[in-house]
């Protein structure tokens, strides 16, 4: 009698967890992967990727200028270009600025030389310097 009711108890009990899975936790764990939980919001209204120039890159590249500017001392004789560059939208609001400065060579003759930028903007004013992180500057003296 013992073992007949340890069978039937151990087959409710299967059964139990069988149902308490399908109806309990699986409609849960879908639920949780469905909703916004797991996903970054985009702060963009779907910001265009790649080539683009618009008030928020004049910004990143005035940011890009100063950083520039703090990172590399090129003295007295070089100019940094103050109008032209090119920018590119690479997502999460972070821009790839590319710019060119007038700087002395060995021979003291003014050549063209190219830099590069990678530039975050994390904040809700785009004038303020703190609202951007640059993560990086590239230039080949």
């Amino acid at each position: 009698m013992l073992k007949k009711n340890s069978a039937i108890l151990l087959i409710l009990f299967i059964v139990g967890l069988y149902l308490f899975q399908n109806k309990g936790v699986i409609p849960f764990v879908t639920k949780v992967v469905e909703s916004d939980v797991f996903f970054e919001k985009d702060l963009d209204e779907d910001e265009e990727l790649g080539n683009i120039r618009n008030a928020r890159t004049d910004f990143a590249f005035a940011h890009c200028k100063s950083a520039f500017k703090e990172e590399f001392d090129l003295g007295d004789g070089a100019d940094i270009n103050s109008t032209d560059y090119e920018a590119w939208a690479l997502g999460n609001r972070t821009y790839l600025i590319r710019s060119s400065v007038r700087a002395p060579d060995e021979n003291q003759k003014l050549v063209d030389k190219k830099y590069a930028c990678k530039i975050q903007y994390t904040g809700t004013e785009e004038s303020n310097a703190g609202n951007w992180t640059v993560s990086g500057i590239d230039f080949n003296e």
